[in-house]
């Protein structure tokens, strides 16, 4: 009987020790973060010209964290994330209950991120369990069309982000602060002001308008987000005004309007593409060490200029030209030789020499001799007048000598105090078409030579669009 006692005690103890063991493990379930929403508060503001609404792709901290609190037990969760990037939704695994989530990232008056609050509750009752954030902020936004800018800031202290892989500049202002706007136009450096009055929620965007242009202005590609977009222009006078260009090196290069067309009046002479990307510089002597596969966008430095590799030239969608100007091209120099009196006959005319009748290369050559590095001699340049002040100098091209795993390389100059030689590609051609024309301007020549060139490395003009 004792026995049966003990043995019914034990049964007892077990079973309710698996009991007590069940209670103490609690449901569990997946939670899933997939994306941050913003609450819209709309509202005109008394400065705006155009109100639109704005899917700008907000600039956030690369890192935050979300804290999630168990509202029974007080148990905190933390779980870091990326609030610019939700390709994979961000996971914690919790137990059942009912909770609140809170995330912030806080900023001074100025950021070049978007600080935001988020708050919120859900409950867990669930294996799995999705949740958009919901996000707040005091903050609006100030853009600038990159396009004519040099420069633009806040308070003139507050310098504009560069963003939109060199399209726009962009900074986040505190709801009510009232900063100055200045930009700074890259045709003669002038300063253009406007008082803004910022308020939260609200997308302020300036671009500068030429008397000239007409149409409607594109807005700027947008994603995430309901700011109010307000649109605004700066009017910067007509194309009389336009004596100068700056390129995305800074360097300021003179121009001259010649027929309806404007010139740059001196070679590029950049290191960087339009977007502010480096353009791969090197001397002669590093070519063929430092080129690793055909075709590559490079530029060779030569005495005080550069002279670009045909890709870069005549192929590269990044642009060597300053933005909104481009490679002069065989149909820019039909039109400047038509003005300049060329015959409509001698358009196809190569390696002869075109227009000498007319003096056309005198006219667009610097007056002065093209000095030789020898100071015993220099050469005459024939038929120069320098009219327009085009100023044509000479700095060759580079010629094709080296040649690896069938690709050829480059590394001597050729003709570099006799001559001059300028990309003037066809608009539309590829590559592969071999289509890379040339103008030649010679010392000993009055005319200008059109003809077809082996890819090498040659000088740049560019033109306005």
């Amino acid at each position: 009987m004792k026995n049966s006692i003990y043995y019914l005690s034990l049964l007892f103890l077990l079973a309710t020790s698996c009991v007590q063991e069940n209670l103490e493990a609690p449901k569990m379930g997946m939670v899933s973060f997939s994306a941050i929403s913003f609450t819209h508060f709309g509202g005109l503001s008394p400065n705006a010209r155009m109100l639109e609404d704005s899917e700008w792709k907000h600039i956030f901290k690369e890192s935050a964290t979300l804290t999630i609190t168990h509202k029974e037990t007080g148990a905190e969760y933390s779980l870091q994330y990326n609030p610019n990037d939700f390709t994979d939704a961000y996971q914690i695994q919790l137990p059942y209950g009912e909770y609140t989530v809170f995330s912030e990232v806080t900023g001074g008056d100025f950021e070049a991120f978007l600080p935001f609050t988020i708050s919120g509750e859900f409950t867990l009752a669930e294996t799995s369990l999705d949740i958009s954030l919901q996000g707040s902020t005091d903050y609006g936004l100030v853009t600038v069309k990159k396009e004519f800018v040099l420069s633009a800031n806040l308070d003139g202290e507050h310098e504009l982000e560069i963003c939109d892989q060199g399209f726009t500049l962009y900074a986040y202002v505190k709801d009510g602060l009232t900063p100055t706007l200045t930009i700074y136009e890259n045709f003669n450096g002038q300063a253009l002001q406007k008082e803004l009055d910022i308020a939260a929620y609200n997308h302020y965007h300036f671009y500068l308008k030429l008397t000239e242009v007409q149409g409607t202005v594109n807005l700027i590609e947008l994603a995430i987000g309901p700011f109010e977009y307000h649109e605004e222009f700066f009017e910067i006078g007509g194309e009389e005004e336009i004596t100068s260009v700056t390129d995305a090196d800074g360097n300021e290069y003179k121009v001259v309007k010649i027929g309806e067309q404007y010139w740059m009046a001196e070679d590029l002479n950049t290191t960087k593409f339009c977007n502010g990307e480096d353009i791969l510089t090197l001397r002669t002597e590093q070519i063929f060490e430092n080129i690793t596969e055909p075709n590559m966008s490079f530029a060779v430095q030569n005495r005080s200029t550069m002279l670009y590799y045909s890709e870069a030239a005549n192929y590269d969608e990044r642009n060597i030209c300053p933005c909104n100007w481009h490679v002069s091209t065989d149909e820019d120099w039909r039109s400047l030789e038509t003005y300049l009196g060329l015959p409509e006959n001698q358009f196809e005319s190569g390696l002869y020499t075109r227009g000498a009748t007319q003096n056309i290369g005198g006219k667009l050559k610097a007056v002065e001799e093209w000095p030789f590095p020898d100071d015993n001699f220099n050469y005459v340049n024939t038929g120069a007048t320098n009219e327009y002040g085009f100023t044509i100098l000479p700095y060759g091209y580079v010629y094709p000598d080296d040649e690896f795993d069938g690709v050829t390389y480059y590394s001597t100059f050729e003709d570099e105090y006799e001559a001059a030689y300028i990309w003037t590609p066809i608009e539309g051609s590829h590559i592969e078409d071999n289509a890379l024309y040339i103008r030649e301007f010679r010392y000993s020549i009055d005319g200008i030579r059109r003809s077809r060139f082996n890819p090498t490395a040659a000088s740049v003009r560019c033109v306005k669009d």
